[in-house]
């Protein structure tokens, strides 16, 4: 769900004023229907109904000052160049048409904190809802309304929290998984570098941290990272699988594994700590490779995104039916795309989407380093 303006949901006629304009802005529908369209009520209006504003990597931050809390995931030119969008949990649950959960954060009955929120490119408003429905911390009936599927069927136990193993310290070790993780089913004996970092909310000096510590591993050609939670880390050690998550709001390929070509894009995916999965020069020689042009990326995003754009029912291409990995750019927002409705650009970043059983062993064979990044 990429943000939206004014100008874009209802382009402007010459002599249009501005009141009329108003009167046509997205902010009037109901939530609901603002979850069942796709596209999110107008960000600039965040004010005006009683929300703080938030940072958007189009626009900037709308105020001459931007708030501590939000400056601090920022760097020193007040930029963070893997994210789309910087706010409070409260706004975007507004903009995306959770009032539901507008209403749970301001309710004293729940425990809901109104944390600042990053969302990385090729992901959208609801995806801090994956990792807080990970964390128990979102009310069953509101993840099912965001999801479109059942609630968890226990949302009342207890769990215990998953830690960075004991053994892993401050400084780059080799490790055995298995002594990791004993249920880990990758191949016999396959140990793995492993470092422990700080947590750090500036992006640029987390990465210089793990740099300066990790060293010659991540200056080597052809790496590819996947930022997790501990407890996803620790089930994909026991099972290379596929995503198969109808509901994920970055799986923009489609179902796969999901790793990047940036280590800093990665780091997006541990906000409240979790561990980047490096893996270097996966063998993509022995599998088929995808990598979609242009009109063949904009036609499969559509269709995976669910955008209302005829491209998206296209015929599903032949080389898809092959495919053991799929490469191809993260998208990121595109400004003049009118009510959510165009195809994103391509950012920067790329994704190599393992696809396929065949890849994931590829990947799983290739796995070379784990960073764990420690909150504690």
């Amino acid at each position: 769900m990429p943000l939206a303006s004014t100008d874009r949901e209802h382009p402007r006629r010459e002599g249009q004023n501005e009141e009329l304009q108003e009167n046509f802005d997205s902010d009037y529908d109901e939530g609901d229907a603002v979850l069942a369209r796709g596209w999110p009520r107008n960000h600039h209006n965040l004010a005006k109904h009683g929300f703080r504003p938030v940072w958007t990597s189009q626009d900037g931050y709308p105020e001459d000052e931007i708030p501590e809390d939000i400056q601090a995931w920022l760097d020193e030119n007040g930029e963070r160049k893997t994210a789309d969008i910087i706010g409070p949990l409260r706004s975007l649950a507004w903009l995306a048409g959770l009032d539901e959960l507008v209403e749970a954060i301001d309710h004293p009955a729940y425990v809901i904190e109104d944390d600042i929120e990053v969302i990385p490119f090729g992901t959208g408003l609801l995806w801090p809802l994956d990792r807080r429905v990970e964390e128990g911390t979102v009310p069953p009936a509101i993840w099912a309304k965001a999801s479109g599927n059942n609630p968890p069927a226990s949302h009342i136990a207890t769990t215990v929290p998953t830690n960075v193993p004991t053994s892993i310290k401050g400084t780059l070790q080799t490790h055995d998984l298995r002594g990791l993780y004993p249920a880990s089913r990758t191949k016999e004996s396959h140990k793995v570098k492993c470092v422990k970092v700080r947590f750090d909310k500036n992006l640029e000096r987390l990465e210089m941290s793990i740099r300066r510590l990790v060293g010659a591993p991540l200056e080597a050609e052809n790496l590819w990272f996947r930022g997790l939670s501990l407890r996803a880390l620790e089930s994909i050690l026991a099972f290379w699988i596929p995503e198969r998550s109808s509901n994920n709001a970055d799986n923009e390929f489609g179902p796969g594994f999901y790793t990047a070509d940036s280590l800093d894009y990665a780091l997006e995916y541990v906000r409240l700590g979790g561990a980047i999965m490096v893996f270097q020069d996966p063998d993509l020689h022995s599998n088929t490779v995808w990598e979609p042009s242009l009109e063949a990326w904009n036609a499969w995003v559509a269709r995976w995104m669910h955008l209302p754009l005829e491209i998206a029912q296209e015929p599903i291409v032949a080389e898809y039916s092959t495919a053991d990995f799929i490469k191809g750019a993260i998208s990121r927002r595109k400004k003049m795309a009118q009510g959510g409705r165009g195809v994103p650009l391509q950012s920067e970043n790329n994704q190599l989407v393992a696809c396929s059983y065949k890849a994931c062993k590829a990947l799983s064979d290739s796995l070379e380093l784990i960073i764990f990044i420690d909150r504690t």
